[in-house]
């Protein structure tokens, strides 16, 4: 065996001086600290001595003053418990808090509170906090779980982002979102609306570490994602078109595979939701919480301001991963060879179900719910240009009832997406129909040219710029020669 350490010679120092282990299981522990590394040695030294490791090390890690020895004993700790989740599920215990007179997870994070800026004592201590907090109950312990939740946020809120200071952060929040009943306190602190940061503005010169940080982020969303009102924090917070990035701009398999995982318990949910609502006798089971998803569209509409009473669409996942450009981007990985099959025949299940549903999202009857609701989004309906062909002639069906909804919109809403949305489309039923300028002439169109005219000056420009593009085509006769 190689000669120790001094870390290691002054933590046994202490083990032996505070008398936390007979002379037995100090050889044990020396033996662990030389071998920290070695998987197979470790669980062959530890089986049936998870308890006595776990309160000795505990112990070091809270009762010796000395730096250099708490910095050791801590990284040993979490090494240890990564490799051998037993000793973790130890920490865990009701009775453990009254044996040491403190709650475990609580000491940990307040370790990690006061030295914020000491990696070396922080993110050992942050990743015990958290995997003790795995196996506890939140009654006993809501004081630790409000703590790692404040500590979360604000390292995941600071201005700069380096991997450094968030990758245990992250490991952290994995660890608690690994246990299904403590993921909704993860919404509850709206955890969520920080992860597009943590895969966008990451700070290193270090791509490898990016690339894991990235990884660990999407494993979180995974985990969240298999809650319905994970997925609606994933849908408000604009997941999808950053899981769209992911994969077109990282290569690595393992994030590729996760980013597609989510995907697709995305499109699991929103079949379910819709078969459940077509027939809710169906025998299949169905978590009456998915009910849930039906606030998708609410909460986009409220933070405008325009969220109309009966709007109960539900989501549109595919609809939206559709917008972003991903079939485009599932046709590409289609195409490449990977070592892990699975992420293969994820590819082709996500293209599969985007293509089945593309019939569904640009057929009239969709667009009519659309424009019904009263709430107007950049769906596929909208920029499919065969949709227009093949469909404007159905505006004149039941007295012209769509036009009508989609002029009173342009006239009435509050919302920027749905002026947007809705001039855009006036120009295209002006664009194709045979007789389209002059279906501004009908009575209940009255005063919806000259209100798109006024847009054209609107402050946002998404709004000005189609209200302008609706303007043309209302003056042109041939808009195909006009250069747009």
């Amino acid at each position: 065996m190689p000669p120790a350490s001094t870390e290691v010679m002054d933590t046994i120092c202490v083990v032996r001086e505070m008398q936390l282990l007979n002379e037995n299981s100090i050889r044990l522990l020396e033996q662990l600290f030389n071998n920290r590394l070695n998987a197979e040695l470790i669980d062959s030294l530890v089986s049936g001595k998870q308890e006595e490791l776990a309160v000795a090390l505990f112990r070091v890690c809270t009762s010796t003053h000395s730096p250099h020895v708490v910095g050791f004993a801590l990284r040993f700790f979490a090494d240890l418990v990564s490799v051998e989740g037993s000793i973790g599920a130890q920490l865990g215990r009701s009775d453990l808090e009254k044996k040491f007179g403190v709650s475990p997870a609580l000491a940990f994070l307040q370790i990690a509170q006061q030295n914020p800026d000491k990696l070396g004592l922080f993110n050992p201590a942050f990743y015990l906090g958290a995997t003790t907090l795995r196996y506890s109950t939140y009654t006993a312990n809501k004081e630790s779980f409000d703590l790692f939740f404040s500590i979360a946020k604000y390292s995941m809120s600071r201005d700069t982002l380096h991997v450094a200071d968030v990758e245990f952060v992250v490991q952290g929040c994995v660890q608690m979102a690994k246990r299904k009943e403590l993921r909704a306190l993860f919404f509850n602190e709206d955890i969520v609306s920080s992860i597009p940061r943590l895969l966008t503005d990451i700070v290193s010169n270090d791509s490898a570490s990016i690339i894991q940080l990235i990884y660990e982020t999407l494993v979180l969303t995974w985990l969240l994602s298999f809650e319905y009102e994970g997925i609606v924090h994933i849908v408000k917070h604009r997941m999808i078109p950053q899981l769209h990035r992911v994969l077109q701009r990282i290569q690595k398999e393992k994030c590729v595979r996760v980013a597609l995982l989510i995907l697709w318990n995305l499109v699991e949910a929103e079949q379910k939701y819709t078969r459940h609502q077509l027939n809710p006798n169906l025998e299949e089971w169905v978590d009456p919480r998915i009910d849930v998803l039906a606030r998708i569209h609410e909460s986009k509409e409220q933070s405008l301001g325009n969220a109309p009473a009966n709007s109960r669409r539900g989501p549109s996942l595919v609809a939206e991963m559709v917008s972003v450009g991903m079939m485009k981007t599932l046709n590409q990985l289609c195409k490449r060879k990977f070592g892990d099959d699975d992420i293969s025949v994820l590819v082709s299940q996500l293209d599969a179900a985007l293509e089945q549903s593309m019939e569904v999202l640009t057929s009239f009857s969709e667009y009519r719910g659309e424009v019904l609701s009263s709430v107007l989004e950049w769906t596929p309906v909208h920029t499919s240009a065969k949709f227009w062909k093949e469909n404007v002639n159905k505006f004149e069906d039941n007295n012209f009832e769509v036009l009508n909804a989609l002029g009173k919109l342009i006239l009435e809403t509050k919302s920027d997406s749905t002026l947007a949305v809705g001039c855009h489309d006036l120009g295209e039923v002006v664009r194709y129909h045979p007789t389209g300028r002059n279906l501004l002439n009908l009575p209940s169109m009255h005063g919806v040219k000259e209100k798109v005219m006024t847009l054209m000056s609107h402050p946002n420009p998404e709004v000005s710029k189609s209200a302008l593009l609706c303007t043309q085509k209302i003056m042109v006769q041939r808009w195909e020669y006009i250069q747009q």
